[in-house]
């Protein structure tokens, strides 16, 4: 595979040494910092990881918060982001619709070691209020996805089953991310980080346990336990004292900030 290369840390270690010279030139003054981040900073990478930069800018041309570029080079992705400091928090760190999957961004000082260590020190304000919002908002993304489920059980839809149950799942972790309060590490940890949760339905372990073995073909028992996930789901909210239901269906009246399409 000319395309796919297995490297060690050190090999991304030689390649970020060989980039800082190019990334300041390409910059030049405008540039403020850089780290790496995601496994290479955490030092998990392994012999397929990416190699992940992040270059923080002083300002980006106008309407561009943000910009990027990926390279294959030498069987592995390459990828460097630019940004402000100011984006960065607001897209990374602060509770958004995606800080479940970035919220835990570290990042390994390459240029500047004083910026990034107080951006790593730096803690999202109001982070429960903004976490419970973000979880009565997308538990109809996740009322969504169990009526899909329950009508491909119905249907005995067996070969749409597949895509319909794992997008149930995700749509579910994404979830419990907020109502927990903490964000994913790594994709590859999502389901063990999940079952350590403190807060989440006593059936969610069946419903992994199926994820995990495939035990989703038994069309009964997958009925069951996702009924069983759901209804858990609507006590949790109840007891954290969270409104889910609406009383109308009138456009005309209020709807939770969360659930405003845009």
């Amino acid at each position: 595979m000319k395309g796919i290369k297995k490297h060690t840390h050190a090999d991304r270690e030689k390649i970020i040494r060989k980039l800082v010279p190019l990334i300041r030139k390409k910059f030049g003054d405008n540039l403020v910092a850089l780290a790496a981040c995601c496994s290479y900073a955490r030092n998990e990478d392994t012999d397929y990881s990416d190699l992940e930069l992040t270059a923080f800018v002083k300002t980006m041309p106008e309407n561009q918060p943000q910009g990027g570029l990926a390279k294959l080079y030498d069987g592995m992705l390459v990828e460097l982001m630019w940004m402000t400091k100011e984006t960065y928090l607001k897209t990374t760190l602060d509770i958004n619709e995606n800080w479940h999957f970035s919220g835990s961004d570290r990042l390994e000082p390459i240029i500047n070691e004083k910026f990034i260590a107080e951006l790593s020190n730096y803690r999202a304000p109001d982070m429960k209020k903004k976490c419970f919002d973000h979880a009565v908002g997308i538990f109809a993304e996740v009322q969504e996805a169990v009526t899909k489920v329950l009508n491909a059980v119905d249907q005995e839809n067996r070969e749409g089953m597949p895509i319909l149950f794992f997008y149930m799942v995700i749509e579910m972790l994404k979830l419990l991310s907020f109502l927990n309060q903490v964000p994913y590490v790594t994709a590859s940890r999502i389901i063990a980080q999940a079952k350590d949760f403190r807060i989440r339905p006593k059936s969610f372990g069946k419903l992994l346990e199926m994820a995990i073995n495939g035990g989703y073909h038994d069309l009964t028992a997958l009925r069951q336990v996702t009924v069983a996930v759901f209804e858990e789901f609507e006590t949790i909210f109840d007891d954290l004292g969270l409104s889910l239901y609406d009383d109308d269906y009138d456009p005309n009246t209020p709807v939770h900030e969360m659930r405003q399409l845009k």
